[in-house]
């Protein structure tokens, strides 16, 4: 990502970038932290199951000798989290954390290319809890584990994740994350944290590396580990530099573990700066280096005008009102701009929708407001943009529906807020000719989930592209 661009802060506001200190040290062979668990056996031919395991999810592994675990029972976890795992019925392991769970636990960097709503917050959470537990080195401000994500949702949703089941080893986490005053924050982290969870840009202020002047509030000096969650997300809102920054006060020799929904250039290069030259890299899914969408959403394109787009959308939406089939399942709408949200909110809402908003108008407390009431069911409907609905880890939405189409890497992403933990889902999208450059695009990834492919979508891939 060479060159000054343009960033944005966690509501989607233009921001200023930050100059980085230093360009971030590639890190050193991390130390084995398997003591106490069940080592990757590396040495062992995969067998029958295994392998049909990763053809039927099409697992990719880069190392010819890992050993994915396809039982709970065979998990490299402390005795009490795999209990407290039993006791809660959590179901076999998704492909991602069969493929990664071993690999992370062995002290390898890993790199997951997977879905959303693949299970890859567990993916790389039990491995950083259970190596919390091995090192404990939780002294005031002295983390052990540090994980990264783009918005202040995802954040708190991940630490929700952690303090659960880090209860059960004695492991504490802490949110770090705008929007909120940084006193709290900052007392919370030299009370002593064994993960801190955060945004790039707080994270940054944490750190004192604005150089506000203030001084730092915690140490990464023996933070061991390092997780970005959604790193294609947090390279497109600009926060390359402040992670690069981040990263060169943790040590060389720590373990990274880097996840991202697509696999694009600029993730690429960061992968190959921040991860070990022996890391292993997991993609579930055949999209190798393409954009691809989760199988089992169904994807239905429509191709509309400009002045047909209002009326196409009410349609969609009459299975969703009061009495109708689909009313009170949970629907996410997304367009590309604040005002169409509030617009088409207030819309749903005079027609009797259980319907609420999320965009960067709302304050931060309304936002986790919406979501709390979202996740519970007393709001089915909400309307967002797509950096206020980042992070959005809802099970059991049923639909997605695009009033604006965004491009190929956050229709992707947009899509994966149903279909999530197996389950299936239907994500509708409105797409007009002033998309048509997409055109080509949005039809390749139709094609390669097996979708179908509307013939109108069709004809503006064989126009000559002149825009």
């Amino acid at each position: 990502m060479g060159g000054k661009r343009l960033a944005f802060d966690e509501d989607g506001s233009p921001a200023q970038v930050s100059e980085p200190i230093k360009l971030a040290k590639k890190a050193k062979v991390a130390k084995d932290v398997t003591a106490d668990t069940k080592a990757i056996k590396s040495d062992v031919p995969l067998d029958t199951a295994v392998e049909a395991f990763m053809k039927e999810h099409e697992i990719a592994i880069d190392d010819p000798k890992a050993a994915p675990c396809l039982h709970l029972s065979e998990a490299p976890f402390p005795a009490s989290l795999v209990s407290l795992l039993m006791k809660q019925n959590f179901p076999a392991p998704s492909a991602v954390q069969a493929a990664g769970w071993p690999l992370a636990v062995s002290g390898r960097d890993v790199l997951a290319i997977a879905k959303t709503g693949s299970g890859k917050t567990l993916g790389y959470l039990l491995p950083a809890l259970t190596r919390c537990q091995a090192e404990r080195t939780a002294a005031k401000g002295a983390p052990t584990c540090l994980v990264m994500a783009p918005t202040r949702e995802l954040v708190l949703q991940i630490q929700a994740e952690a303090t659960r089941f880090g209860a059960a080893i004695g492991c504490k986490a802490v949110a770090v994350y705008g929007g909120a005053p940084k006193w709290g924050q900052v007392q919370q982290l030299q009370r002593g944290a064994d993960i801190v969870i955060a945004t790039p840009g707080r994270m940054m202020d944490m750190l004192d590396l604005h150089g506000a002047g203030a001084g730092p509030s915690t140490s990464l000096k023996a933070c061991n580990m390092l997780v970005l969650d959604e790193a294609d997300r947090m390279l497109d809102m600009g926060f390359e530099w402040d992670i690069r920054t981040i990263v060169w006060e943790m040590p060389t020799t720590r373990q990274t573990l880097l996840f991202s929904a697509t696999w694009p250039k600029a993730v690429q290069k960061v992968a190959a700066d921040l991860l070990q030259a022996n890391r292993v890299k997991v993609t579930v899914g055949t999209g190798g280096n393409k954009l691809t969408a989760n199988k089992s959403i169904e994807q239905r394109v429509q191709v509309v005008t400009e002045s047909a787009k209002w009326d196409a959308f009410l349609k969609l939406l009459e299975t969703f009102k009061p009495g109708a089939a689909d009313a009170g399942k949970r629907v996410i709408v997304f367009s590309n701009t604040k005002r169409d949200v509030n617009w088409i909110g207030q819309h749903c809402w005079d027609n009797g929708f259980s319907v609420d908003t999320v965009s960067g108008d709302r304050t931060q407390s309304q936002r986790e407001s919406v979501i709390k009431q979202f996740r519970a069911g007393s709001v089915t409907m909400v309307i967002a943009t797509d950096v206020a609905a980042r992070g959005l880890d809802i099970n059991g939405i049923e639909r997605v529906i695009n009033y604006d189409f965004p491009g190929p890497d956050d229709y992707i992403h947009r899509i994966g807020r149903t279909g999530r933990a197996g389950a299936s889902g239907v994500a509708d999208t409105l797409f007009t000719a002033g998309d048509r450059k997409h055109a080509k695009e949005l039809a390749r990834i139709l094609e390669d989930a097996g979708q179908q492919v509307p013939a109108e979508l069709k004809a503006f891939t064989a126009q000559r592209q002149w825009w």
